[in-house]
C-alpha cells in the first residue's frame, strides 16, 4: 500500500478503492509500516530497492 503512494503518489483514498479496502485500513497498515521501516534496516532496505526498480520501469 506504502509504495502505492510513494511510487505513484496516490492518496490513501485511492489506493483503498485499488484495493477494495476501507482508507482507515490503508491508514493503518501505512502507520503499521513506517513503524517497522524504523526498527528493520533490513526491511527499510528492501523496500528502497524496490522503489527504485520500479522508480527505474517505462510503461
Amino acid at each position: 500500500m506504502d509504495l502505492f503512494s510513494r511510487v505513484d503518489g496516490l492518496s490513501g483514498t485511492e489506493i483503498g478503492e485499488i484495493m477494495v479496502i476501507d482508507y482507515s485500513t490503508v491508514s493503518v497498515g501505512r502507520k503499521r509500516l513506517r513503524k517497522r521501516l524504523r526498527s528493520n534496516k533490513h526491511l527499510s532496505q528492501m523496500v528502497q530497492r524496490v522503489e527504485v526498480d520500479l522508480s527505474t520501469i517505462k510503461i
